[in-house]
């Protein structure tokens, strides 16, 4: 049975528009360059303004001394999960210079249940790293050597339970690193709540995270 519902005498149904979340199935694509973002956009224990600066190309996310691990303000830029299948994916102008330097996305429920896919490097070489952290203690799931000269594009794809992270160094060819992984940890059955489920752009000068 398909539930019908009227709506109050003169009000207007504006899902979806003028700046109302959608619901249901949507595709909502951003290219962060507007002097307002969107409030869909937040902060964990800060405002966002601490740490971004919104350029013609797109927002750059100025990393704090702190990573997502901590119980402090971070520099990641979120917008809430919706729905258990996903997908979202971002373009990644970054180098870092450093293994204290890491930026990429963050699937965040607290600083103690997450996972942190992104860019760093190790002695000469650039990395890409996949960590799951479940109760305070963290696992690398996968890491892989990249060479690149251009602007690298991260994915994430949820499908239920389970979560693939992929990435593309022309922007059209996907590859995945560290298979399947569970999004239990994402649950507030599994983590107790704190956030709710978030995905974020994520930026740290305080990376913990050692390639293989």
């Amino acid at each position: 049975m398909k539930p019908k519902l009227k709506l109050p005498q003169g009000v207007q149904n504006q899902n979806g528009q003028n700046g109302f979340f959608p619901n249901g199935n949507f595709t909502y694509n951003d290219k962060l360059t507007d002097k307002n973002l969107d409030f869909r956009w937040i902060a964990m224990r800060g405002p966002r303004e601490n740490f971004i600066n919104v350029t013609k190309n797109g927002v750059k996310v100025i990393p704090f001394e702190t990573n997502i691990k901590a119980l402090a303000p971070v520099s990641a830029l979120f917008h809430r999960l919706q729905h258990e299948d996903f997908e979202t994916s971002v373009m990644l102008d970054y180098k870092p210079k450093s293994e204290k330097e890491l930026a990429g996305i963050t699937c965040y429920q607290s600083e103690r249940f997450n996972y942190v896919f992104g860019i760093t490097k190790k002695d000469k070489d650039f990395y890409i790293v996949l960590e799951r952290t479940e109760k305070g203690e963290s696992k690398l799931i996968a890491s892989e050597k990249i060479s690149f000269s251009k602007p690298i594009k991260l994915q994430v794809v949820g499908e239920k339970d389970e979560i693939s992270f992929n990435y593309s160094l022309d922007g059209k060819n996907f590859k995945n690193i560290g298979g399947s992984v569970s999004g239990d940890i994402l649950s507030t059955d599994v983590a107790g709540g704190f956030t709710g489920s978030l995905i974020g752009l994520y930026s740290t000068s305080s990376n913990d995270i050692v390639p293989n």
